[in-house]
């Protein structure tokens, strides 16, 4: 783990390394496979007629919360967002600007978004 820019949030997060991205990712894969098999369930009882729409509330904030508690435990970052998590991999990112000192967004960038330096063309 690594606290690093994030672009996206423009503040500095925990950000994680290939291993324990892994962790996390397979975490989150079990979870949204959980969240499919129980919207597939729920979608059934509906079209059966068994039970109407507001007694069948799926909240993905629910379903993604051992994700967002495994991110806690290794990072100390409380109640970030399932899908963000998804981007804090240090691996995504490119090198720091030479300018301001914060991850490229890709290692491919030609320019960084935090400043505006323009990079390696």
């Amino acid at each position: 783990m690594k606290i690093m820019w994030c672009w996206r949030r423009e503040r500095d997060v925990p950000m994680l390394d290939d291993d324990e991205f892994r962790a996390i990712y397979a975490l989150y894969e079990e979870c949204s496979a959980h969240a499919q098999k129980q919207a597939r369930e729920q979608l059934n009882l509906l079209k059966e007629k068994r039970r109407t729409f507001d007694e069948l509330r799926l909240t993905l904030h629910e379903f993604f919360e051992p994700v967002r508690k495994e991110y806690e435990r290794m990072t100390g970052m409380v109640d970030c967002h399932h899908n963000a998590i998804m981007h804090h991999r240090i691996s995504i990112y490119g090198p720091p600007c030479n300018r301001c000192g914060k991850p490229l967004r890709t290692s491919r960038a030609h320019f960084c978004t935090a400043c505006g330096q323009v990079v390696g063309l």
